[in-house]
């Protein structure tokens, strides 16, 4: 793990009392004043896409890498901008999650700084 490059998990609960399924990758993306996306979505990480069955209390999981530091970008390329968290859509789902995160980040349109993985069990 190099400079300005931070992991997260992402984890996926059910909280209804039905079984549900989980397939692909969510969608994130940081979110900045007044709830509007700031920069560019989560970009794709190779992964095994597999249906995740989650019983109720069951969890799923997806990495989150962020390579937000502003070394190797320009300043105008990483455009440096406050999120107020991440907006979060789980795979196969419409309605998002919004997650609070106070932070500064790489906005700039020409550079990808978000990545996510496929979610897992467990």
């Amino acid at each position: 793990m190099g400079a300005g490059q931070y992991y997260s998990t992402l984890v996926f609960t059910n909280v209804s009392g039905a079984t549900c399924t989980l397939t692909g990758y969510p969608g994130v993306s940081y979110v900045g004043t007044g709830g509007v996306q700031s920069g560019n979505a989560a970009v794709r990480t190779d992964g095994s896409v597999t249906t995740v069955t989650l019983h109720p209390g069951g969890t799923a999981s997806a990495t989150l890498h962020d390579s937000n530091g502003i070394s190797g970008y320009s300043p105008q390329q990483c455009d440096l901008s406050p999120a107020q968290g991440l907006r979060i859509y789980p795979p196969n789902q419409k309605t998002a999650l919004f997650l609070p995160w106070k932070t500064q980040h790489c906005a700039g349109l020409s550079i990808h700084p978000l990545a996510i993985g496929p979610v897992q069990k467990g």
